[in-house]
């Protein structure tokens, strides 16, 4: 099994990164991670540049290449909610997400990528509902022909300002849930 993680944290050390370091704990040993540090890959956003709407594929080329390369049975959107939101290098990657619509509608092909599974991995602060983050979320599980239900397969804590991910003891029994261990 091989698991994409987009990690959408800029903190290396953060409440993000310490649930994904404990749900690749959660799996079995042989299982292959790659993971995409979208504070460090610097993926460009659409451009609009419109070569999708002629041409197979993407102009710009970058590290997106690895959700091209569409190798993975579970893709884990991991981000920090800013202003309801996820943040800005995960909404540059979902920009890029275009071009696979553009090339069905403009070109009339068939392009979509194999089934996988999506998990949702969101924190913050804050006392609102992050169903901003959420839609977005589903927006690109969809281009991405992940299937994401909400209640299975989404890891939560949003209450960072008061009370870490690690310290959150729902954290473990949500990741638990969406793994599969009971």
């Amino acid at each position: 099994m091989k698991i994409l993680i987009i990690n959408g944290s800029p903190h290396s050390n953060g409440d993000t990164n310490y649930i994904l370091k404990k749900i690749k704990e959660k799996y079995p040993k042989e299982t292959e991670f790659e993971q995409l540090i979208l504070y460090k890959e610097n993926i460009k956003p659409c451009m609009d540049c419109r070569y999708c709407w002629k041409n197979r594929g993407c102009a710009i080329h970058d590290k997106m290449d690895i959700i091209w390369k569409d190798d993975y049975d579970i893709v884990i959107l991991a981000s920090p909610i800013y202003m309801f939101n996820v943040t800005p290098p995960v909404f540059s990657l979902i920009t890029r997400l275009n071009m696979l619509w553009c090339n069905n509608f403009f070109q009339k092909r068939n392009l979509k990528l194999r089934e996988k599974r999506g998990i949702l991995v969101l924190v913050g602060g804050g006392n609102d509902a992050p169903t901003h983050a959420i839609d977005m979320a589903k927006l690109t599980f969809n281009f991405l022909n992940a299937k994401f239900d909400l209640k299975n397969d989404y890891i939560y804590s949003l209450n960072t300002n008061d009370i870490a991910a690690k310290e959150d003891e729902n954290v473990t029994k949500l990741i638990n849930r969406v793994i599969g261990i009971n």
